[in-house]
């Protein structure tokens, strides 16, 4: 079974790091004085290695998040990978620790398999509780955001004989949406993963879907849909200002929440071409 998709989107990957740190940050500083048994802490004589510990923690969950979002690009990861790949997080900071420990405090700790095994469950212990409220966090909001649309498709009033439809397929041809191409401000490709932006009762929704900007860019030819950025598809039916200052150029777009879309000096033609508003 095919991991969630809010789970492995890179925003959600990063901001997971953020939660995880600040949060084991609090739990150590509640539990370290109903226990003996860890040195991480604040005092003069810990402070040092505690701050280089968490330095080299967040180090090796950034690196493990970069490495899923690398995997990803060519493989679909399953919720027993994604688990597993949490696991290893767990050991590798369990080794730091207790390397940590062997270097600052001179202790006499063996590496064998138990004391790795004690010390991984113990790290685990802790970062289990923020990974735990995080994902709960992001299914909830993945699954508001779902039936926020619904309910906006639902109360909106437009004829279907109006509407040109554009319909959406991900990385295995599976249609996923289809949203009418008035609707529709961009698209921000995130890896093997885009991000489709759009309006519904007048508020911008967003959408994450599997797929590869190459692929959808072919999917969108003949459509008010242009590939403007590396990273970016925009509606130019959408547009209202197309600026360049020096050597950037970018869009913004008619809806008050959209940001502004950069365009590439590779696409800076084609959206000129397009919005009618290139020198002859």
């Amino acid at each position: 079974m095919e991991a969630p998709k809010y789970l492995l989107h890179r925003q959600s990957l990063l901001q997971s790091v953020a939660f995880v740190v600040i949060f084991s940050f609090i739990f150590l500083l509640t539990y370290h004085p109903f226990s003996e048994t860890i040195w991480l802490g604040l005092k003069p004589e810990v402070w040092r290695p505690t701050v280089l510990f968490y330095l080299s923690s967040v180090g090796i969950l950034l690196a493990s998040k970069v490495g899923i979002m690398i995997y990803q690009l060519g493989h679909t990861v399953t919720v027993r990978q994604y688990l597993l790949w949490i696991l290893g997080e767990f050991i590798l900071i369990g080794v730091v620790y207790l390397l940590f420990t062997r270097h600052w405090f001179e202790a006499d700790i063996p590496i064998t398999f138990r004391v790795m095994l004690h010390t991984s469950l113990c790290v685990g212990l802790i970062l289990a509780i923020p990974y735990t409220i995080f994902t709960l966090y992001a299914s909830n909001r993945a699954k508001t955001e779902e039936i926020d649309a619904l309910k906006l498709a639902a109360e909106a009033e437009k004829p279907a004989q109006a509407t040109n439809i554009i319909h959406f397929y991900d990385f295995n041809g599976i249609l996923r949406i289809s949203i009418a191409a008035d609707d529709i401000y961009y698209i921000a490709s995130q890896d093997n993963y885009v991000e489709i932006r759009y309006e519904m009762g007048g508020k911008l929704l967003n959408y994450l879907m599997r797929c590869r900007t190459t692929r959808l860019e072919k999917q969108l030819e003949d459509t008010s849909l242009v590939r403007c950025h590396r990273s970016y598809i925009v509606n130019v039916d959408n547009v209202a200002l197309f600026k360049r200052e020096k050597a950037n150029a970018f869009l913004v777009l008619s809806h008050p929440d959209a940001k502004k879309i950069p365009v590439s000096k590779s696409y800076y033609k084609t959206i000129a071409e397009r919005l009618g508003r290139i020198a002859s």
